[in-house]
């Protein structure tokens, strides 16, 4: 197939194997023609290309007009430039998609160029949202504004994904939540504890959210399986970062929840058999075993041994992990 469909054309050959007019390889040799007489989609690549580059230089451009005229501008002036830049990240989306009820169709459908583009337009848009609030705030007093900030970035984030789940709009949400998490917990008692449980909780509510399906709706095609593989990376990167958070505070701690995260990732991944969970499991496993006895040794292993210790360590565990994938088989996804 030289080229993409229009969806249009697509949902009418659906509704047509739906009603028994065609067959579903009569379907799929009509949508070859049709896609052969388009010819290759080189200008529907160029406008995705130029609008990546456009959204792109929305948020630089605003972020160096910011940079150069900072101290001159009002707060008003800085938060009302941001602002703009929101609205029209927002607004070009929404064009792109033929208004909300487009979204709504960009969801439900195989990924397209539209809906890509559409993603990472939003993704901007809560990066300069998140920006637009802590600029609105800057310096107002008894008010957190890395805590505001980061909140307003991960609420326009996570109703973006919501309204259009895809792979731009998940990882803003997830890297939002995490600073939201960090936020939250700064200047609490107890050192950087409260950080770990509060990311590892996170990292456990990406996992509930991924292996209960919320992430594959309302598709459940190779894309939403896409989404459930990177929610379930959002889940263990959150989780082992938050384990490592505390490294200068308790090592033991530190490696030993790490260990223990690793575990869990091996064993989730003979349940789900996704790949990105072995891959964590390795990480895992590498960080937390050098760590143990780096910290039992009281840092004896010089620089040279530590490095040694961590190739055996990944080798060792990468042939474990090898091993355990193809006892389980690749299984679907």
């Amino acid at each position: 197939m030289t080229g993409e469909l229009p969806a249009q054309q697509r949902r009418a050959l659906e509704r047509l194997v739906e009603r028994g007019t065609l067959t579903a390889q009569q379907s799929e040799a009509v949508q070859a023609e049709l896609a052969a007489e388009t010819g290759p989609q080189r200008a529907g690549g160029l406008w995705e290309v130029l609008g990546y580059a456009g959204g792109a230089l929305v948020l630089g451009g605003a972020g160096l007009l910011l940079g150069m005229s900072w101290e001159e501008l009002s707060r008003a002036v800085r938060a009302g430039l941001l602002a703009a830049a929101t609205i029209l990240l927002v607004a070009v989306g929404l064009f792109i998609a033929n208004g909300p009820r487009g979204v709504h169709g960009l969801a439900v459908e195989a990924p397209s160029r539209r809906s890509r583009i559409v993603s990472v337009l939003f993704a901007l848009a809560s990066g300069t949202a998140a920006m637009t609030v802590g600029s609105g705030i800057e310096d107002a007093a008894g008010v957190d504004v890395s805590l505001v900030a980061t909140l307003a970035g991960t609420a326009v984030a996570a109703s973006a994904t919501a309204a259009l789940p895809s792979l731009p709009l998940l990882l803003a949400t997830g890297a939002f939540a995490y600073g939201l998490a960090l936020s939250i917990t700064d200047g609490w008692t107890g050192g950087q504890l409260p950080q770990m449980v509060l990311l590892i909780l996170l990292g456990l509510v990406w996992a509930a959210l991924s292996v209960g399906g919320v992430l594959d709706l309302p598709s459940r095609d190779r894309a939403g399986r896409v989404r459930r593989e990177t929610g379930l990376g959002i889940a263990a990167a959150t989780a082992l970062s938050g384990a490592q958070w505390t490294i200068g505070d308790d090592q033991a701690i530190s490696y030993g929840t790490t260990f223990v995260l690793a575990v869990a990732c091996f064993a989730a991944y003979l349940r789900l058999r996704s790949a990105v969970l072995l891959v964590f499991g390795v990480v895992g496993m590498t960080l937390a075993v050098p760590e143990a006895v780096y910290h039992w040794t009281d840092g004896a292993l010089g620089g040279p041994l530590i490095v040694l210790l961590v190739g055996a360590v990944l080798l060792a565990v990468g042939g474990f992990g090898l091993r355990l994938r193809n006892r389980v088989g690749s299984g679907p996804d």
